[in-house]
């Protein structure tokens, strides 16, 4: 056989030599299918920490929100519970004030008549009818004991 560049080498078979390329591809293939396996892995590994860490921070928003709802609506309570009560103060207030101005006329009469005015005063100063105006100063003018 005559020498195709390969010196010193001595020939091979070639079913042999497809058999080695055969087994070393297989290598080959085995060592990078084992690699991209190992990274593979490795990347499913840290997706699923990264997914519980996400389900924990899920958890926690939920736990958020029901608490913030809980919240909301005991606030709603106070708010409705403060409306009402300032409604019925409000009632109260314009009451009051209601009384205070039927009365008022005859509490500034009372005070005049304390400092010593008579009925025709009341009845041009506080628009008191006559006798209105006679009886405060007989209930609440000085008498004079004999």
């Amino acid at each position: 056989m005559a020498a195709t560049g390969w010196t010193n080498m001595p020939e091979l078979d070639w079913p042999l030599a497809v058999a080695l390329g055969a087994v070393l591809c297989a290598v080959v293939a085995w060592v990078v299918a084992a690699r991209l396996n190992r990274r593979l892995g490795d990347q499913r590994r840290e997706a699923e920490q990264r997914c519980q860490a996400l389900e924990q921070r899920l958890e926690w928003l939920q736990q958020s929100v029901s608490g913030l709802t809980s919240g909301a609506v005991g606030m709603d309570r106070r708010v409705q519970r403060i409306e009402a009560r300032g409604k019925v103060l409000a009632e109260r207030q314009e009451t009051y004030e209601n009384q205070q101005i039927d009365e008022q006329p005859y509490g500034q009469a009372i005070r005049l008549v304390h400092q010593g005015a008579g009925v025709h005063r009341l009845v041009d100063e506080l628009a008191l009818s006559e006798s209105e105006a006679d009886l405060i100063v007989r209930l609440h003018g000085h008498r004079d004991t004999a």
